[in-house]
């Protein structure tokens, strides 16, 4: 194992779908520390760490992307965050907890949303739900709270009653930064969790495709790809009667369509083969190498390295703050 030089640090996830306000939560404990977007449209294409100092506390915050992504597949988006858990679990670096952001002013539960929602669920697993914190957002944005009031009465007794009682905790987010420090430092007081992705992953040594989450999206894609295939033979048939017919126009028109088609089948290929990884062995061989080549190092720049990324680096004084004690 890495030997680790100074303070020991613990890591809390941000998640949510895109728009909800997990980029905003994370700039609250360092402001511009990520960047923010101002709709619906995904901005944080990667996982992205902050530390900050709460108390006497070292923590790692985690702006995460959303399964949503407007311009990358649901498989991208999670191969990427299973390689960063995964990472983190082989590192050595606990990981305290998980705040999952949603809309307040979203009126309903959408297809996306609640496809999302499940993923997380099994992402995490039952036995880890009870370092969940599920935060509604935008409450400024509410004209009349009381509406807001009913609609997350409604997620606690519907959509989320399975999540709390398993021991995930609701909370409203008021958007201050005070709010922000505290939840975080209530999660950074936790024990560790290890989430059922990481057992997944790491101790049963799963392809992607074999855990609940891969099943999932693996299902959607092989759909999909029965879908291109018949629109693949479809444009083809008619391909072959223009050709007959001799009609230039229409011909080229319908070549256009099938080469835009065989494009949309190569991405959703692609994105196939990625849920056959084995992400495990390749992980542990990464760790190995860098304990060999840097046997004393900080397991927050151990674990870095080895995803190749940058920690943004603040720090914040954190008074106790009332109504956020787990």
């Amino acid at each position: 194992m890495v030997r680790v030089t100074g303070n020991e640090a613990s890591m809390v996830l941000v998640m949510g779908v895109t728009g909800s306000g997990k980029s905003r939560f994370v700039n609250l404990l360092r402001g511009g520390s990520v960047e923010e977007g101002d709709g619906l449209m995904s901005v944080t294409q990667e996982c992205q760490i902050v530390r900050v100092k709460i108390g006497s506390e070292l923590a790692y915050v985690v702006d995460t992307p959303g399964f949503d992504d407007t311009t990358r597949s649901d498989a991208d988006i999670f191969e990427e965050i299973t390689t960063f858990l995964a990472t983190q679990y082989a590192s050595g670096l606990a990981l305290k907890g998980i705040t999952f952001l949603h809309r307040i002013t979203d009126v309903r539960m959408q297809g996306s949303t609640l496809s999302t929602m499940t993923m997380f669920k099994e992402l995490c697993g039952d036995h880890a739900l009870k370092s969940v914190v599920l935060l509604t957002t935008f409450w400024d944005k509410l004209s009349d709270k009381s509406i807001g009031a009913r609609r997350q009465q409604e997620l606690r007794q519907e959509f989320w009653l399975d999540m709390t009682a398993k021991g995930s905790q609701v909370r409203r987010f008021d958007g201050s930064r005070d709010m922000a420090e505290a939840l975080v430092m209530r999660l950074v007081d936790r024990p560790p969790v290890v989430l059922q992705i990481q057992r997944d992953i790491m101790q049963q040594g799963k392809r992607l495709e074999d855990t609940g989450v891969g099943r999932k999206i693996a299902t959607r894609l092989d759909r999909s790809l029965e879908e291109k295939d018949k629109e693949l033979e479809d444009l083809e048939k008619q391909i072959s009667k223009a050709s007959k017919r001799r009609s230039s126009r229409d011909l080229k028109q319908l070549e256009e369509r099938l080469g835009r088609k065989l494009t949309e089948r190569e991405r959703i290929y692609a994105s196939r083969q990625k849920l056959k990884a084995s992400l495990g062995p390749e992980i542990n061989a990464k760790v190995e190498k860098q304990q060999k080549s840097s046997p004393i190092m900080d397991k927050i720049q151990f674990f870095a390295s080895i995803l190749g990324m940058t920690v943004s680096v603040t720090t914040n004084i954190v008074l106790p703050l009332l109504g956020v004690a787990f």
